[in-house]
């Protein structure tokens, strides 16, 4: 068997601008970044020949074959299309340690895009624009999408009240936890100064805050935006001949309760405040990688919701279950904590990129180019990636 242990580097990473209703087509955004990461590796869209990434709608993703036309990719030896959420984002990292280690090819270019802000502004515009359910069947679309139960922002305020229930906290404690979480990713969005959130938040300032759906306030809820990031992979003994510090890829992982998309989130029984295979992901990677947690030096953590962070920050086994909001209280998560987690801001104060900017922030990270966001001797990241039903978890190693 193959290891993939320390089989790639990520040697380039790219990001636009991000923003509120830029108006930018999807291929100008990702392009951009695109070029981005080629300058960064100092290297030319010649130079690679292999193209992974996950697809979402036609009208908000460029795909493999317009991004190929796009940059003039003629050199392509290996293409792959993966998932429409972060988890196929993440999995860009086990397909191009795959496909490097068994030689069919060996600089790998991955992109993500999002138009969220300017195409929904654009679609409730539209008086003729027809209505997408993408995570409805059978059962929901008759008996929950009628009623308004349909979507994230739906079920995880359902999610929180479950989780408050469970682990017996008073709705001051609850939001005390989720408060802290939420100021802590803000801070860290304005010290990084490049995502969308620009002004600090306090605890005052949160409980002062539009409660959007009980016990969930407005920064609760991550930030739907415009831009696009990308990163290039080639194998580790390559990346010694780029400019930047190498960012080795040294423990992937996986794990999953299969579930069918009518039972997303409401049906079928499943428990999600406890999410066990997230913990065999994390194992996983840590064992492929040689560490245990304790190493780390920073986690990268899915954060569509504060308390989605919170659930998959328990669930990965940094602590035990109902123990992560003290946690967040304590400040250990913050930049200068036992376990910083999201330096960049995140999904609830700097983009949603579904884990593509967290990527890029764990390299800067490594590299030690994150500026005033850095950890001191940053050497172990943990990034992840999960959903309702599977975890991705890769490490990544300072160079």
């Amino acid at each position: 068997m193959i290891s993939l242990r320390d089989q790639i580097a990520i040697v380039g990473i790219g990001e636009t601008d991000f923003g509120i209703k830029l108006n930018r087509g999807v291929r100008e955004m990702t392009t951009e970044a695109v070029y981005k990461a080629l300058d960064d590796a100092k290297i030319t869209p010649k130079d690679i020949d292999g193209l992974i990434t996950g697809e979402l709608w036609l009208d908000k993703f460029i795909r493999k074959g317009e991004m190929a036309n796009a940059m003039g990719l003629s050199n392509l030896r290996y293409t792959s299309a993966l998932g429409t959420t972060g988890t196929g984002n993440i999995s860009t990292f086990s397909r191009a340690a795959m496909a490097i280690a068994t030689g069919q090819c060996e600089t790998v270019l991955s992109y993500w895009c999002n138009n969220y802000s300017s195409f929904y502004a654009k679609w409730l515009k539209s008086a003729s624009g027809e209505r997408r359910i993408d995570l409805t069947v059978g059962v929901k679309d008759t008996f929950e999408v009628p009623y308004g139960s349909n979507g994230p922002r739906i079920y995880f305020p359902q999610v929180a009240m479950r989780y408050m229930y469970e682990f017996g906290l008073s709705k001051d404690q609850f939001s005390r936890q989720l408060g802290a979480i939420c100021i802590n990713h803000r801070r860290n969005a304005v010290l990084n100064g490049k995502g969308v959130e620009k002004e600090p938040l306090t605890y005052e300032g949160y409980l002062n805050s539009p409660m959007v759906a009980d016990p969930l306030r407005l920064p609760d809820f991550c930030r739907w935006h415009d831009g696009a990031c990308a990163w290039i992979m080639t194998s580790a003994e390559r990346a010694k001949d780029f400019p930047n510090r190498p960012v080795y890829v040294t423990g992937l992982g996986y794990g999953c309760v299969p579930e069918a998309r009518g039972d997303y989130f409401t049906q079928g029984g499943k428990n999600y405040v406890h999410r066990p295979y997230m913990a065999v992901a994390a194992d996983r990677a840590l064992q492929m990688a040689g560490i245990t947690r304790k190493d780390l030096d920073l986690a990268m953590i899915y954060d569509a919701f504060s308390i989605m962070f919170l659930i998959f920050f328990e669930s990965l086994g940094f602590c035990k279950y109902g123990e992560g909001g003290a946690l967040a209280e304590s400040g250990a998560m913050s930049l200068e904590g036992s376990i910083p987690v999201n330096t960049h801001g995140g999904h609830l104060s700097h983009s949603y990129l579904n884990m593509a900017s967290h990527y890029c922030e764990a390299v800067r990270q490594l590299r030690g180019t994150a500026g005033p966001t850095q950890i001191k001797n940053a050497e172990l990241a943990l990034v992840e990636c999960g959903d309702s039903w599977e975890e991705y978890v890769a490490i990544l190693r300072k160079g």
